[in-house]
């Protein structure tokens, strides 16, 4: 678990023409107050830590951009 409040993991897979880095967050635990976002990133080379933290960023600020609009939120 991150400080964000998000249960991000990371994962780099080597497949036949290079490899995988997937990035996956989540956030909430029912089904009206989870959010979740995925990314991944093909490379024919390993990906770098630059790599890594720009994928991890754009998790980041998509699932802030979620929690931004709250459906059941009333307006006052």
């Amino acid at each position: 678990m991150t400080d964000d409040g998000y249960d991000t993991t990371e994962k780099v897979e080597r497949t036949d023409v290079g490899y995988r880095l997937t990035i996956e967050s989540k956030r909430g635990t029912g089904t009206r107050d989870q959010d979740k976002v995925r990314a991944e990133l093909r490379t024919e080379e390993p990906p770098t830590a630059t790599d890594i933290g720009g994928l991890a960023e754009d998790v980041r600020l998509a699932m802030d951009r979620r929690r931004e609009h709250q459906p059941d939120a009333e307006d006052e």
